[in-house]
């Protein structure tokens, strides 16, 4: 065979082999995009109580959204912001705002995705339902997940599976053996949705971080009936929070009230290191709070 006609017929059979891969990978990614948009159909509608503990609503999962802006927004003591992979936020935690057995919600944040790539957005990756009832500006929030930082004040005898036993132990001495939970919720996804959250001492000498999944808001989310099951929380001792709480010298104009809390949202934990914020940025953000607490992002919209 002629060398030309041989090259040739080599180029055409590389041509072929391509148009086969591509042509396949086609296949595979549409096949994919079924399988995720059967995971978002098999998600649950079912609605669940708001697990804040003073709301009485009972919210669907595609009203979540607009239920947070509507009812939490401009809660006292809570902060609103967006949210990104891998981008730290920061509030301060005040003990004295929680009351034994009522959840706190202590900041509400609108999950967006890899900030700069709308393409990454949990409702158009399939993460999540679409949000459904938006008007007006809060439109841009559709595809956005909501996820609300929880916190609650229980006793050691939350850990008691048996509940009678619980509640007679916490009548006894349920003073002094005091503890505060803290976890994040949002609607079910169809992926595990993570978070770091990171807790400073007063000087930043020391941290103790943790890495938890979200939880599904309507699931259980009173202390007592998911710490005996689970460990996506956070816990501390009242004598950890009386470490935390110790204040500087008097005359330190820089004193803050509260305990620094830095949360950080990802999908997928082994594929990108987590990055913290470091003291000194922490320093600037704490430096920028409100009275209570900081707003990472500009303040979202008021119209729902």
């Amino acid at each position: 065979m002629p060398r030309g006609i041989s090259k040739h017929k080599q180029q055409r059979d590389e041509l072929e082999i391509n148009m086969e891969k591509k042509l396949q990978e086609a296949k595979d990614n549409e096949q994919k995009e079924i399988k995720l948009q059967a995971a978002v159909h098999g998600l649950s509608r079912v609605p669940g109580k708001c697990p804040v503990g003073r709301c009485k609503d009972v919210v669907f999962p595609s009203n979540m959204m607009v239920h947070v802006l509507h009812k939490h927004l401009h809660s006292t003591g809570i902060t609103s912001s967006e949210m990104y992979e891998h981008k730290p936020a920061v509030i301060c935690f005040d003990p004295m705002v929680c009351e034994y057995g009522v959840n706190k919600c202590l900041a509400t944040f609108l999950f967006g995705g890899v900030e700069g790539k709308p393409q990454t957005l949990p409702g158009l990756t399939y993460l999540s339902q679409h949000n459904s009832a938006l008007f007006n500006d809060n439109r841009k929030y559709e595809n956005y997940l909501p996820i609300m930082m929880m916190a609650c004040r229980s006793t050691w005898y939350a850990h008691l599976k048996d509940k009678m036993l619980e509640r007679e132990l916490v009548g006894m001495n349920g003073s002094n053996a005091g503890i505060y939970v803290f976890w994040l919720v949002a609607p079910k996804t169809t992926r595990n949705l993570y978070y770091s959250l990171t807790i400073y001492d007063r000087y930043y000498l020391n941290s103790r971080s943790v890495i938890r999944l979200v939880r599904d808001y309507a699931s259980y989310q009173n202390p007592s009936d998911f710490i005996p099951m689970e460990q996506n929380y956070l816990l501390l001792r009242d004598s950890e929070v009386n470490e935390l709480m110790l204040g500087p010298n008097p005359k330190d104009k820089q004193f803050r009230p509260g305990i620094p809390m830095e949360i950080i949202i990802y999908e997928n934990p082994t594929e990108t290191p987590v990055q913290r914020i470091g003291k000194k940025k922490l320093q600037e953000a704490l430096e920028q709070l409100p009275d209570d607490y900081i707003r990472k992002y500009a303040p979202l919209s008021g119209d729902w």
